[in-house]
């Protein structure tokens, strides 16, 4: 199994420090690993030892706010204007000029940010369950798109998108409710979802109306068996750490900046949004938030902007490289080897690779 190493380096533009695991052959191909809310760079585990030992050259930093990143309780530093900056000093740092990029859930607003405004440095991008000219275009660019029939309009305005407005009205209140019982809340976060997540309504969807996330702010937090949830107790020991340590308001910053990032990202974005590279989505069919294994409009916007889209799905819910990672890599690797072909490490890879 391939060693994670873990590494600094300390932004150029904003003198922040980042931290990242890396592995594999510094001269193999590169892929960039960008995790998601709440999560750090160990969200990635199976992805980093799978495509390690194949030959690639990866590195999953602790985004901003996470592990032993910098964070902040300032909401402007987390607008992916000043994100993305610090991403492609990442990139310059580990002496790369291009890398495939794969993100999940809040990964993929720098990563499709990355794509549609720097597409010189992505040899190729991946994103999971959070589709491009969606998340990180802001609120604008995803109400559109909701099921309506899962959530009519005139009930469910904001459908499940419902808690991000709720961060927008009370941040404070989001931030305070997870800090209460951060041990429990990684467990109930990261616990297994269910087939009928993709077809029913959301939980989030009245999350103003509550008051908070689940039950509102007085919710009693079950101890969740950890055989329940995604991770193991590494994954768990080093989650509960990372929040321990920041606390939930960085994680909050990510949602606040939603006017920002629409302006960023058609103001200031290349090719007017379409992106020419190889392309690959990734669906988490049980997804009971993202929810685009049967909503083909969740898709739309990515499939008119992107000239060469592959996508393909996986039975899991939202935390599909943790529940599945078999799955999400063996499709990664005949992507990359159909695809991205001039990316493989090598003929003694390609013969492992046939083997997941």
């Amino acid at each position: 199994m391939a060693v994670l190493s873990p590494n600094t380096f300390t932004s150029k533009s904003t003198g922040k420090q980042h931290f990242y695991l890396m592995a594999g052959p510094s001269n193999g191909p590169l892929i960039i690993f960008l995790h998601g809310w709440p999560g750090i760079a160990l969200t990635w585990k199976y992805q980093l030892h799978a495509f390690a030992s194949l030959g690639f050259y990866v590195v999953a930093p602790d985004m901003a706010g996470y592990g032993q990143t910098w964070t902040s309780k300032d909401p402007g530093e987390f607008a992916l204007e000043k994100l993305v900056p610090q991403y492609l000093e990442l990139l310059e740092h580990v002496g790369r000029k291009e890398a495939i990029w794969c993100g999940h859930d809040w990964g993929c607003g720098p990563l499709w940010a990355i794509a549609s405004h720097h597409p010189e440095v992505c040899k190729a991008v991946i994103g999971m369950s959070v589709p491009y000219r969606t998340l990180e275009l802001g609120l604008n660019y995803m109400i559109p798109y909701l099921d309506r029939e899962l959530y009519p309009e005139d009930e469910f305005p904001y459908g499940q998108y419902d808690y991000q407005v709720f961060y927008q009205e009370n941040p404070e209140a989001a931030t305070r409710q997870f800090e209460s019982d951060i041990p429990n809340y990684v467990r109930l976060i990261f616990s297994r979802g269910q087939e009928k997540g993709s077809r029913e309504r959301s939980f989030t969807v009245n999350t103003r109306n509550n008051g908070g996330w689940f039950e509102g702010p007085n919710t009693v937090v079950p101890e969740i068996p950890l055989e329940m949830t995604v991770i193991d107790e590494e994954l768990r020991s080093e989650l509960v750490a990372s929040l321990t340590k920041n606390g939930f308001h960085g994680a909050t910053n990510w949602y606040l900046n939603h006017s920002a990032n629409e302006k960023y990202g058609l103001e200031k974005g290349v090719n007017n949004g379409v992106l020419k590279m190889p392309v690959l989505f990734i669906h988490t069919e049980y997804d009971t938030i993202c929810q685009t294994a049967h909503n083909p409009r969740a898709g739309l916007q990515m499939r008119e902007h992107c000239e060469n889209l592959s996508e393909f799905m996986i039975k899991t819910a939202h935390w599909g490289m943790l529940e599945c990672p078999d799955k999400t890599n063996a499709g990664i690797v005949q992507w990359i080897l159909e695809k991205v072909r001039d990316s493989w490490p090598g003929p003694e890879s390609r013969v492992r690779a046939s083997l997941l």
